[in-house]
């Protein structure tokens, strides 16, 4: 039986004494070879837990935070925290601030890293956030501190304003917790100074029982595997906070301001800069000049502060110059490039002109963020069709429908503008899909689209048949017909040449004939014409110069609400013509199957 010293020989001999497991259990090794393996093992894991704890000190102090354990004493959390919210002056214990146990603001403010944060000109923290939604979370926090809320709620009205909300939902984070929340515990007076032992006081009583130490080894295996999931959480909390933090770099930490009719904006260089050096946006906050502000000559290491005048912001209310910086800060936050989906969920109850204006005015490009302002498709038909899609069980559903207009969703063409001809149209949309069209109804202003999955390409005289899906949908009704919806699906198209119109297009208004298009869906035909006037006089010779005005509408998806019965058209049988159903219904109010459109959009929807 190996003793002591034949166990420490094996662990030298196999690694230092860090690495060695038996390979066996003998159950005649005896008290001391027992309690010197259970030391080695022991030492590995203090050794892995203490490199863990190392990891998150170096990344902590590589983010200048304060080394080492922070106490959240009373003096501690009572201490008044003074900020500069992008240009607007705010104070708040920081106990509040820290309420939220294990939070993204509670790690930025509970002390670690208050000297990582870029200070202005009067020595306040500077805070990228909107400043309303920062006032607000402190006073939710402040009730909460105190117990008159349960929990940090957003407004109704804000819920869909990111400005707001994606600030709130930021700073309440919680890694470990995901939406719950947790108050810190602030510990009292007495918790400053090590307890004293009293006079008097018999040698022994503070003596701690006897430790089992099977009974805590049992615990073991949870409390480290707790430990490694806080550690991802940690570090997703200092990921969280580092772009708030100083960069490193004087001149990108620097903090620039315009004045808004008396009312300062600000935000960092770094910021200012990120959509170019000599972008609009970086121009109109650091070349305007009125006066520069410098922090005292004894603190170099302030950043300095630049004020600016610019007429043209004039024209704008502060609101919305603040909304403008905060896109441009939330993108750079994020590490991303600004979207649509950015831009419009920053809209809120702001008037849409001059939301617009704003966006031209920073070089945002309104239009390509918001889509045309006299387009046809809108955010919400979109998200119409994306509920539509949701709550119907039909076979291939689109893939995928954007969820608002703007870049990547894009019109390509418009037919007052390009031209309404076949060959205005296909030369359009050569090599884009997936893409969306949309018709509006001459007279009645009903909508229609129609999402097609590939290309509509056009590569000689002769009219093709293509295996690609389409999904029609009617978005805007009249008082006749108050009914929209998805109405029907179809798994080929028809496309003409420049010759050749595709023929063999039923015709809903006389079920022994067919029509011709340009392009047919299924749902919509557009361009068609009837068999006899193929070889009426003044009739287009070539398929390319057909127009687009006149369109063909039906629909033919059955599961419909009752709402839709009475568009049903028993007389017309599409299984005449090769169709699996009988049953269709007539989808614009009063013109029948066939009827004229006074606009034309298409969109390419990547």
């Amino acid at each position: 039986m190996p003793g002591t010293g034949a166990v420490a020989a094996a662990a030298a001999g196999g690694g230092g004494g860090r690495t060695w497991r038996p390979s066996a259990l003998d159950e005649d090794n005896d008290v001391r070879t027992w309690l010197q393996m259970g030391k080695e093992q022991m030492e590995i894991i203090q050794d892995a837990l203490n490199q863990t704890l190392a990891d998150i000190e170096q990344r902590e102090q590589a983010l200048g935070g304060r080394a080492g354990e922070i106490v959240p004493t009373v003096q501690l959390m009572r201490q008044e925290l003074h900020f500069n919210v992008c240009g607007v002056y705010m104070k708040a214990r920081r106990s509040t601030l820290c309420v939220l146990k294990g939070s993204v603001l509670a790690t930025l403010c509970g002390g670690r890293f208050d000297e990582a944060l870029i200070k202005d000109a009067n020595e306040r923290y500077f805070l990228p956030f909107c400043s309303v939604a920062f006032q607000w979370l402190i006073g939710e926090l402040a009730l909460y501190e105190v117990g008159d809320v349960d929990d940090i709620t957003l407004p109704d009205t804000k819920k869909n304003d990111a400005t707001f909300s994606y600030w709130v939902e930021y700073l309440t984070a919680n890694p470990s917790k995901g939406d719950s929340t947790m108050r810190i515990n602030i510990p009292p007076v007495t918790q400053d100074n090590p307890p004293q032992q009293q006079d008097g006081q018999p040698e022994g009583e503070n003596e701690q029982p006897e430790v089992d130490p099977v009974s805590v080894a049992a615990q073991l295996p949870e409390i480290i595997r707790k430990a490694m999931a806080e550690k991802a959480c940690e570090h997703q909390r200092l990921t969280a906070i580092k772009p708030l933090l100083k960069s490193g770099n004087n001149e990108d930490d620097a903090l620039v301001s315009i004045d808004v009719f008396g009312t300062t904006v600000t935000i960092t260089m770094a910021v200012a800069k990120s959509l170019g050096e000599d972008s609009t946006l970086a121009n109109r906050f650091i070349k305007y000049t009125m006066t520069t502000q410098w922090p005292d000559h004894t603190q170099p290491s302030l950043p300095r502060v630049c004020v600016k005048y610019d007429p043209s912001v004039m024209t704008v209310p502060v609101d919305y110059v603040r909304r403008v910086a905060d896109i441009v800060t939330r993108a750079y936050v994020r590490g991303t490039d600004i979207t649509a989906e950015d831009v419009q969920s920053s809209r809120g109850d702001t008037n849409d002109k001059a939301f617009r204006n704003a966006l031209n005015m920073y070089a945002l490009a309104a239009d390509r963020y918001l889509g045309p302002i006299d387009g046809l498709l809108t955010t919400e038909h979109l998200h119409k069709m994306r509920q539509w899609c949701e709550g119907w069980n039909y076979p291939d559903a689109p893939a995928h429908i954007p969820l608002c207009v703007g870049e990547p969703v894009t019109r390509i063409y418009r037919a007052t503008v390009d031209g309404w001809r076949w060959l205005d149209f296909f030369d359009a949309v050569r090599g884009h899909s997936p893409l969306l069209l949309i018709c509006k109804v001459a007279d009645s202003n009903e909508l229609f689209a129609v999402l097609i999955e590939g290309p509509i390409e056009v590569t000689g005289p002769a009219q093709s048949h293509r295996d690609t899906r389409s999904w029609a949908f009617k978005l805007r009704w009249t008082d006749s017909q108050p009914h929209v919806g998805y109405i029907g699906w179809n798994s080929n198209m028809l496309i003409a040449g420049t010759q050749e119109r595709a023929t063999e297009v039923i015709d809903f208004t006389s079920p022994a004939s067919d029509v011709t298009a340009v392009l047919g869906s299924g749902c919509l035909d557009f361009s068609v014409r009837l068999a006899a006037q193929q070889i009426q006089i003044g009739a287009p010779a070539a398929a390319s110069d057909e127009t687009l005005k006149r369109c063909q509408g039906v629909m033919v998806e059955e599961e419909q609400t009752d709402e839709w019965r009475q568009w049903e058209r028993p007389g017309v049988r599409p299984s005449d013509h090769g169709w699996d159903g009988d049953r269709v219904f007539l989808p614009v109010s009063v013109k029948g199957f066939h009827f004229d459109i006074d606009e034309f959009e298409a969109y390419k929807l990547a």
